[in-house]
């Protein structure tokens, strides 16, 4: 389904959330949903868009490692402030 929107445009592709967007070559390919990341033979990280159009998937991986990271640095210090600060 996703090859059909090929040479149309990024806004198109992505409309349908199991597609995935490669400037380098602009086509449109199904996401491979068996590996967690898309392979470079099918589009660079880079190049590679999903879900958006304005954010490549090498910064959306760093995107989500960074509120990932911060949601687990704040609940560690929730934990520790509950436990020990409060005695």
């Amino acid at each position: 389904a996703c090859s059909e929107l090929s040479q149309t445009s990024c806004d198109e592709c992505l409309r349908n959330v199991s597609c995935l967007w490669c400037y380098t070559n602009k086509t449109c390919v199904d996401y491979p949903v068996r590996s967690v990341l898309p392979p470079s033979s099918l589009c660079s990280l880079p190049k590679a868009r999903w879900g958006v159009c304005w954010l490549n998937f090498e910064d959306l991986i760093i995107a989500i490692a960074v509120v990932a990271g911060l949601l687990l640095v704040s609940t560690a210090a929730c934990c520790c402030y509950c436990c020990y600060c409060r005695r």
